[in-house]
């Protein structure tokens, strides 16, 4: 929704300029275009808000926001999806609301229940709210991490903003790689779901997680953790029934809006399900938003996770479900011509490298929909709850089964899942995610990774996929839900909104609202994965909903994006960045490694091409961020 910024100190010593507050601020224009506010205390305080507007459009609204008391100021990116039923409640308690609007909402829910207000919200936000009289700072991130919310203390001074570039702009001292964290990216995918970023000294605020400045002092608290224990005397149908229900409600919460809302659409069942479901209640034309490559494009390399070489062709599957439901489909070509230059451009907005190359389509898809909504629903999130990754989650459903000695199930399982997918690459899979340091080590030396690293991503301290250990739960199977949730999933949220919010987009993604969230974490294992499919409660809750096509498809594409090609040759873009001396000689990575690397890929006696692209991906950040200031 917008872009917020701050700086805080306890010493009048420390004086602020003001002046360079909004430039710093500036930077994230792409955040909110439609307006841009500055309040201070000389010497005490600074806040910057940039706004795009979704709720109450008037100038009004715009931030940063005041209470009726005058003493508290609030500046707040994201937005509050259930803020009229919380609205209604304050007006009984006798709140006046002089705007429509959910920031006086979060901002009165603050003033009425202090920071426990945030248990009531059931949406994606991060935060500041300004006591003038009590010098303190409230600050806050959604439960899952959908807002960003960076920070740094320097000489007694706290920054935050949505991105860093802006707090690289105001202290650009802290312009330093955390070469750890870059060498944990190259090895492990390691991306934003932990604490550290790619820059020494600025850190992230974890989700569901508060932060209050108080006497120049910071203290972070977790305010909400997942269900534990599952419901044990609820039927299949009962539950079928309970999550349709908040599945249908997480929609219509987030269709609430003053401006345009449409939707990205893949061939999978996630996107399919939510456009489905509001064209139930919502007749209105809806556009739709689908990238789609050429089914040439993809190489059989591309295609390794699959048990045979299936045709990826996700535009003729979106045409078909656009037709029946009768949507506006836009569908945005999505080659990859230009990769390296479309890279660099989205490694600016992630202010790190991604694992993913489905940035780059991602990119492209909200560059389009910018020319016709401010709002798009997505699908993102429904996998890490409900075991979508098959491949990821199968060896805990064995395990599950293997408990209760039910063999004939663990055969059933195995020969259906046998039929679509790649035993081999899911062993991988596995092995990767169980974070086990020998396994690791000996996985590197085996493909020859560690000739690859120079000396500054030499030495390293491994960084688990995910920030906090699974305890209490009563299910390995959801131990292994709650990694990915908390872990993978979060990373998939940073870019998700890094890239959207690039094109002046507000993303809303229905399968992270709490209630679904909730209730999901309570159901047992096999109500998620069951007869080879993962989100079996989601498919059977959505049967004469979602045309059979989409929602009977046994196979997961996710946002499959073509890359061996950018690394078949050395006439390539990308492996002549990766040569270049201007690479070579920042002892990241090994000259004669990575060469190697790079002729056993084009040889094809290694695929190496995911690995190839994080390297690239490390090279484009330093030239963007640390070069600069070298200049």
């Amino acid at each position: 929704m917008c872009g917020i910024f701050g700086l805080v100190t306890h010493s009048s010593k420390e004086s602020i300029d003001k002046n360079k507050v909004e430039q710093s601020a500036k930077l994230m224009h792409h955040r909110g275009p439609d307006a841009y506010g500055q309040w201070g205390i000389e010497n005490r305080i600074h806040l910057a808000h940039l706004r795009l507007s979704i709720l109450d459009l008037r100038k009004e609204s715009n931030q940063p926001f005041f209470s009726n008391c005058q003493n508290f100021v609030i500046v707040f990116n994201g937005e509050i999806y259930n803020y009229l039923e919380i609205r209604t409640e304050l007006e009984l308690i006798g709140y006046i609301f002089r705007t429509n609007s959910d920031t006086e909402v979060l901002l009165n829910s603050f003033i009425e229940w202090g920071s426990v207000c945030v248990n009531k919200f059931n949406g994606d936000w991060a935060f500041a709210i300004y006591n003038i009289k009590e010098n303190t700072l409230f600050c806050s991130r959604d439960r899952f991490g959908v807002k960003p919310f960076n920070y740094s203390i320097v000489d007694n001074q706290l920054v935050f903003s949505s991105e860093i570039k802006s707090i690289l702009n105001y202290f650009p001292q802290l312009r330093i790689p955390n070469y750890n964290v870059i060498a944990n990216y190259c090895r492990n995918s390691l991306g934003a779901q932990i604490e550290e970023t790619w820059f020494s000294g600025i850190y992230r605020l974890l989700p569901a997680h508060n932060l209050i400045w108080a006497n120049g002092e910071i203290t972070i608290t977790r305010y909400w953790d997942y269900p534990k224990k599952t419901l044990q005397n609820i039927s299949f149908e009962d539950a079928t029934d309970r999550y349709k229900e908040l599945f249908i409600d997480a929609v219509k919460l987030r269709m609430r809006s003053d401006v345009a809302v449409g939707s990205t659409l893949s061939s999978g069942v996630d996107s399919g399900s939510i456009v489905s479901v509001l064209r139930n209640f919502y007749d209105e034309e809806h556009k739709t938003f689908t990238a789609v490559f050429k089914t040439n494009e993809y190489s059989s390399r591309d295609k390794n996770v699959f048990a045979n070489d299936i045709t990826i062709d996700e535009g003729s599957l979106v045409k078909k479900l656009a037709h029946e439901l009768n949507l506006d489909s836009h569908l945005i070509n999505s080659n990859s011509k230009d990769f390296c230059k479309d890279l660099y451009e989205v490694i600016y907005f992630l202010e790190s490298g991604h694992s993913s190359p489905a940035t780059i389509p991602l990119s492209k898809i909200m560059k389009s929909a910018k020319n016709h909504v401010k709002v798009v629903l997505e699908g993102q999130g429904a996998d890490e709850l409900l075991s979508g990754y098959v491949l990821n989650t199968f060896p805990a459903l064995l395990w599950e089964y293997l408990k209760r000695m039910n063999i004939n199930k663990i055969i059933k399982e195995f020969i259906v899942f046998k039929k679509s997918y790649s035993l081999i690459y899911t062993i991988k899979q596995f092995t990767r995610l169980m974070n086990n340091d020998a396994i690791e080590r000996f996985f590197y030396i085996l493909n020859g990774y560690n000739k690859v690293f120079g000396p500054k991503l030499k030495s390293y301290k491994r960084i688990k996929d995910y920030p906090f250990e699974p305890s209490g739960f009563n299910e390995y199977f959801n131990e292994e839900l709650f990694k990915s949730h908390t872990g993978g999933l979060v990373n998939l949220l940073h870019y998700g909104d890094a890239i959207s919010m690039s094109k002046s987009i507000e993303g809303r993604l229905p399968f992270m609202d709490v209630n679904l969230v909730e209730f999901s974490f309570q159901l047992p294992f096999w109500f998620k994965m069951n007869n080879g499919l993962g989100k079996y409660i989601h498919r059977c809750s959505m049967k004469g909903i979602v045309p059979s096509f989409i929602l009977d498809n046994p196979i997961k594409f996710g946002f499959n994006t073509p890359l061996s090609q950018q690394f078949e040759n050395l006439e390539t873009e990308a492996n002549k960045i990766l040569l270049s001396d201007k690479c070579l000689n920042r002892g990241v990575f090994e000259r004669n490694g990575l060469k190697s690397m790079i002729d056993r890929n084009i040889s094809k006696s290694s695929n190496n091409s995911t690995m190839l692209f994080r390297l690239l991906s490390v090279e484009l950040w330093f030239r963007h961020f640390i070069d600069i200031s070298e200049n």
